[in-house]
């Protein structure tokens, strides 16, 4: 019933959608006036449009999605009105965008065989389904991201988490964690904070919460904390930057009485499937020969995959990157 109200009121509103049964979104999400949502013929099965809890899209904004393409808004991120939003897009949790602003996966296709129409070059260009696949170049933007008005960022960029890009800004380089940009093209100002992880974090700590990098539930208003106070997460998939090292330590409480297996990896390398009681300690050895070579990041990551289903989430008391045993 929630879902049939929320098609009405956006229907009444003036919105738009050629497909309706490829977009996702919790009941929680709003959607303004006269918002346009796209899906290309033909499309993939992979296209979809997802909108997550409490997401608000502002009036007279353009969600649209090409072939196979995926555009995925977390919970709690804002776009205000007149966003344009084209092609591989995702947007993690806590972000706040501001209006006028244009992120697109694509491009067109100028200098492939400059005697033709730039229109011939493009038709060329997605022809065919490798071409389709190959147009589109993911943009990634992280949490607690802040885009100012007018700012547009281009195919394939990358925002760290809790990053600052300022008005009017163009994006043509990938911004790193908690960093200030401005400018066209967009130039690093200054640092919102020296992101540096520590061997030791504690999910009770605000000054450690920019280092539970993405997935893990922030307090708002008082909310979305566990029984015992700590940052809790339901995510599939938890990343969490290190400097690297050898040994983690986990520590934790497990949300409800049933107990679950998660995967952990170590800079996407296994390092193996624990049991998750109602409290938990988990001691990970782990070689330094296993990491990843990572030429855009000094950093680590140690990554939980829990099930998708009938997940109770658990929080983080502690995790540590510990030298020995």
């Amino acid at each position: 019933m929630r879902y049939i109200i929320f098609y009405i009121k956006f229907f009444l509103k003036g919105g738009y959608c050629n497909n309706l049964g490829k977009l996702n979104f919790a009941p929680t999400s709003w959607i303004g006036k006269s918002v346009s949502i796209f899906f290309e013929n033909p499309g993939g099965d992979a296209q979809t449009i997802e909108l997550g809890h409490e997401v608000k899209i502002g009036h007279f904004s353009d969600l649209a999605v090409g072939y196979n393409n995926a555009i995925r808004i977390r919970d709690f991120t804002t776009l205000n009105t007149h966003c344009k939003i084209a092609g591989d897009v995702t947007i993690e949790r806590y972000c706040l965008l501001s209006s006028n602003i244009l992120i697109s996966s694509g491009a067109h296709y100028a200098t492939s065989n400059p005697y033709l129409l730039i229109r011939h070059q493009d038709y060329n260009a997605l022809s065919s389904k490798e071409g389709r696949l190959q147009h589109s170049k993911p943009v990634h933007i992280e949490e607690d991201v802040w885009i100012g008005f007018g700012v547009f960022i281009k195919q394939g960029i990358t925002i760290g988490r809790g990053a600052v890009v300022g008005a009017n800004s163009v994006v043509l380089n990938d911004i790193p964690p908690y960093e200030i940009h401005a400018g066209s093209p967009a130039r690093k100002l200054k640092n919102r904070l020296d992101f540096k992880p520590k061997n030791i974090l504690s999910g009770t700590s605000e000054e450690d919460r920019p280092y539970f990098y993405r997935g893990f539930k922030h307090p708002l208003n008082g909310t979305e904390t566990n029984p015992k106070g700590l940052l809790s997460f339901e995510r599939s998939s938890i990343a969490i930057p290190f400097l690297k090292n050898e040994i983690v330590l986990c520590k934790g409480f497990l949300m409800g009485t049933v107990p679950i297996w998660v995967n952990i990896k170590i800079d996407n390398i296994d390092a193996g499937k624990f049991k998750l009681e109602e409290t938990f300690e988990l001691r990970i050895q782990i070689t330094t020969d296993q990491f990843l070579k990572r030429e855009t990041s000094k950093y680590s990551f140690v990554n939980f995959e829990v099930p998708e289903m009938g997940n109770p989430g658990f929080g983080i008391e502690r995790i540590a990157i510990i030298d020995s045993v």
